[in-house]
């Protein structure tokens, strides 16, 4: 029983391998693993972590659109992926019409958004 107890206050978040990606191959990682069709097919839970009202002059979109911090969780209640989005008062998504991938969750590993300045680097997820 101690081993377990050590073994699980010695496992924190991090043990979960991080790799930061740019936007698209974050973009290209949801698209290798379909995450936008389990979204729309509804295989995959959304939560709504936080949103406000989105500034029509910085995001392009129409008055009273919501920009959005949304969390997809699989039937296990387990996050599959965080995401940015505009949700717009007709209830349609806003912009390229697809959430933006944040974080993806896949095979144990955190992929996340790097920051601007090494976003520039062209290399491909090895995933």
């Amino acid at each position: 029983m101690e081993d377990r107890i050590s073994i699980a206050s010695a496992m924190t978040d991090d043990s979960i391998p991080v790799k930061g990606l740019s936007k698209r191959q974050l973009q290209e990682l949801c698209h290798k693993h379909k995450l936008v069709e389990k979204i729309n097919s509804k295989e995959l839970k959304s939560i709504v972590l936080r949103e406000r009202h989105a500034n029509p002059l910085k995001s392009g979109q129409v008055f009273c659109t919501y920009s959005q911090i949304v969390s997809f969780h699989d039937s296990n209640s387990s996050e599959v992926m965080r995401a940015h989005r505009y949700k717009k008062p007709d209830g349609t998504l806003g912009a390229s019409k697809m959430p933006d991938p944040l974080r993806i969750f896949i095979d144990g590993v955190i992929y996340k958004l790097e920051g601007k300045e090494k976003s520039r680097t062209n290399e491909s997820p090895a995933v």
